[in-house]
């Protein structure tokens, strides 16, 4: 792919000030991409943002969002148009995992994770796909999903739950989406080496592969339409 091939398009990625949004947010912006930054911790955001500047020489525009309530999602969308007059490309990244036995599962958690990993994808995707509809100009939605979107394994009921439902939203999604030339596909990597998941390793899936997945699947022509990638870590699912 062509350096800057991004130029002028304005992406969002949630859960972007660690991990695998930290990186996803650094590839766009220095493919030319504008950038916002949407997570809860306002201070890390900015933190995010001037590091991410200073590389690139990109703008970036923090936000403190919480995609697990649907005003902050909506205002989500709402702020980056009102800063750059449009929306291009959006990375929902932000996600919880609580790992338990079903029979001791609390319905508190299986509902943190419900709101964040599947209403809060949904949230953030009926908005951005408002915006790109309206523009008339197409667009591009990648979900940020797991191996438990696509499988299920003893102690994931919640999370899988949560994953699979992303996964029916984003092919439903990229089926709509057709007419409109806006683009849909989930992300199901393994194991991926992040401050939430603490493994690393060479087992283990980088958030700078998860980032080059993004950059290869914006760089497909009109004519490619992919609506799920799953990455297995080496050796192991």
């Amino acid at each position: 792919m062509e350096a800057n091939f991004l130029n002028g398009k304005i992406a969002i990625v949630t859960g972007a000030n660690s991990g695998i949004g930290k990186e996803i947010a650094y590839a766009l912006s220095a493919s030319g991409a504008s950038v916002v930054i949407a997570s809860r911790r306002m201070e890390l955001n900015q933190q995010v943002a001037l590091e991410i500047e200073a590389k690139t020489f990109a703008k970036i525009l923090p936000l403190e969002i919480d995609v697990s309530k649907e005003e902050s999602c909506i205002r989500l969308i709402t702020e980056t148009v009102n800063c750059f007059g449009r929306l291009d490309i959006l990375v929902n990244n932000a996600g919880i995992g609580i790992y338990a036995p079903l029979d001791e599962l609390s319905t508190l958690s299986f509902d943190r994770m419900l709101k964040t990993n599947l209403y809060g994808t949904f949230w953030c995707s009926r908005e951005a796909f408002k915006q790109m509809k309206k523009q008339q100009t197409g667009g591009y939605i990648i979900n940020i999903s797991s191996l438990a979107g696509v499988d299920a394994w003893a102690n994931t009921a919640g999370y899988s739950a949560s994953k699979f439902g992303v996964m029916g939203l984003t092919k439903a999604m990229a089926d709509e989406g057709k007419r409109y030339n806006i683009k849909a596909t989930a992300i199901c990597p393994g194991m991926v080496a992040t401050p939430m998941t603490g493994v690393e390793g060479v087992f283990y899936i980088q958030p700078e592969d998860i980032a080059q997945t993004v950059l290869y699947l914006l760089s497909l022509s009109e004519a490619c339409w992919l609506t799920e990638i799953v990455i297995p870590r080496k050796g192991a699912e």
